[in-house]
């Protein structure tokens, strides 16, 4: 059972404003919230109007120093809480500083604590486990069977700097696959990620995945799909990293050996023509991607 953090801090009073989200790399530290409201109590807990609330999620790997100077190279101006859900690698008093960012870290003790002591003065009576639930009270997107339809983007652009005309396609189903790839990104830290790729004509990261909740009635069409695909090269990435003397960019590594997969079959919106030449192409609607001479 994983812990809905920002629903056990707003049960024990505290006020978190989660529009506008700060734009920060992807990493370990996600951004929860802006306190407002701050109550005494929680003011002397070190809290305080403005705040920014940080949490470093829940996980095997933890979070040590490289993982803090990463967040803190977009960190923006003001004070902060980090809210550490997993161990910690380094003591509090090593953690970096950069100016005009004050910074905070609550360890699993002090989260806790926190937690304990409101049970104890009755401030919290009891935590419903509906509302510390994360995943399994939400809906599964893939729930039933198979297979789903991804919706599409209707993204032309690449059409038309190939010079290709839309309205001479057809709209078509191609089947694929589609992967839930959580694992390990190793570089100057550990960061564990979760993913979804896109098994069809290639492998395509996407960054957002929503369903059609019907299936139009089309032809289908294929493209390749990999029986043994390996996330290393997609899923691996470059990142700015503070050795001490300045930010570089850094290779983060994703391990795909270890890494857990779970796989869906899906059908693709797609359109499908000839060009000028007589040699088809096939615009995948959901990645935008154009495959041609097929």
């Amino acid at each position: 059972m994983a812990l809905d953090l920002v629903a056990v801090l707003k049960r024990l009073g505290v006020s978190l404003d989660s529009d506008s989200a700060p734009v920060t790399s992807p990493g370990v530290i996600t951004w929860l919230g802006s306190l407002y409201d701050v109550s005494p109590e929680h003011f002397n807990l070190g809290m305080s109007d403005g705040m920014d609330v940080w949490t470093s999620g829940q996980g095997f790997a933890p979070l040590d120093l490289a993982g803090i100077e990463t967040w803190l190279f977009d960190a923006p101006r003001g004070d902060h809480l980090i809210i550490a859900e997993r161990k910690i690698t380094f003591n509090i008093e090593d953690t970096p500083q950069r100016v005009e960012r004050n910074l905070t870290i609550w360890t699993q003790n002090e989260l806790a604590a926190f937690i304990g002591h409101s049970v104890l003065d009755g401030s919290l009576v009891i935590i419903d486990e509906e509302e510390l639930v994360t995943n399994e009270t939400e809906p599964e997107m893939f729930a039933g069977t198979g297979p789903f339809t991804l919706k599409p983007r209707n993204d032309f652009t690449q059409l038309d700097s190939e010079g290709l005309d839309i309205s001479m396609a057809k709209p078509v189903l191609i089947p694929g696959k589609i992967h839930n790839v959580r694992g390990l990104l190793k570089g100057p830290a550990e960061d564990e990620i979760s993913r979804w790729v896109l098994n069809c004509g290639g492998l395509h990261l996407l960054h957002e995945v929503e369903l059609l909740d019907k299936s139009p009635l089309l032809n289908q069409e294929y493209l390749e799909i990999n029986p043994k695909p390996d996330f290393t090269d997609i899923l691996s990435e470059r990142r700015a990293h503070s050795d001490g003397m300045g930010d570089l960019l850094r290779w983060w590594r994703f391990e795909n050996e270890g890494a857990i997969v779970d796989t869906y079959d899906v059908l693709v919106p797609a359109h499908i023509s000839r060009d000028g030449t007589g040699s088809k192409w096939i615009l995948d609607g959901v990645t935008g991607t154009l495959h041609r001479n097929l």
